[in-house]
């Protein structure tokens, strides 16, 4: 698989959630497990790229800008 980055309607095919709705609900739910695992920094870069996933449901193509 050779992924290349561009406009995020290009990725519609990777995502497993028919709206953002049904996506925020599995997100919660998952969080509400795994949320121990993960430190204060780690919470806050998930649920960062969390919003960037809304456009498609469940698909983020976000990129560290390096300097």
């Amino acid at each position: 698989m050779n992924l290349k980055s561009g406009r995020i309607e290009g990725f519609e095919g990777y995502s497993q959630f028919k709206s953002v709705k049904e996506f925020n609900t599995h997100i919660e739910m998952w969080l509400a497990v795994k949320k121990v695992e993960f430190s204060k920094g780690e919470l806050v870069g998930l649920k960062r790229l969390v919003r960037f996933s809304a456009k498609v449901p469940g698909v983020c193509n976000a990129r560290l800008g390096l300097c």
